[in-house]
């Protein structure tokens, strides 16, 4: 089964863009990333510009409306999502503690089934 890992955390919360900490920080992503393409249930991903870079659109009366913005004013902001596909939620949340923002414990990860649609 497929299930979505939605990464959260509080702003501020991850290593400063660019200082030896982030560094190590993405270093710790790119091992996870080996180890899941490895093992065959990585099956994609992507890192989030900060919310601020959000636009939100709506549509009300057939009429798209645009909001600068993430959608929700929320304590935490996602910081990506992937896509794995594992045997039973309980892989999925094996792999998901691996996740660097959930191992370092600075964050959290969600992890959703994925609808299937076939």
């Amino acid at each position: 089964m497929k299930y979505m890992f939605i990464l959260v955390a509080k702003p501020g919360a991850e290593p400063p863009f660019g200082s030896d900490d982030w560094q190590k920080y993405a270093a710790e992503y790119g091992v996870f990333n080996e180890q899941a393409a490895k093992a065959g249930v990585l099956k994609g991903g992507e890192p989030a510009q900060p919310p601020e870079s959000a636009t939100t659109v709506r549509v009300v009366d057939g009429q798209a409306q645009l909001k600068n913005g993430p959608f929700a004013q929320l304590k935490e902001h996602i910081l990506g999502s992937y896509v794995f596909e594992c045997d039973s939620i309980d892989d999925a949340t094996a792999w998901a503690a691996k996740v660097p923002v959930a191992a370092r414990g600075i964050g959290a990860v969600e992890v959703r089934p994925v609808v299937n649609f076939a």
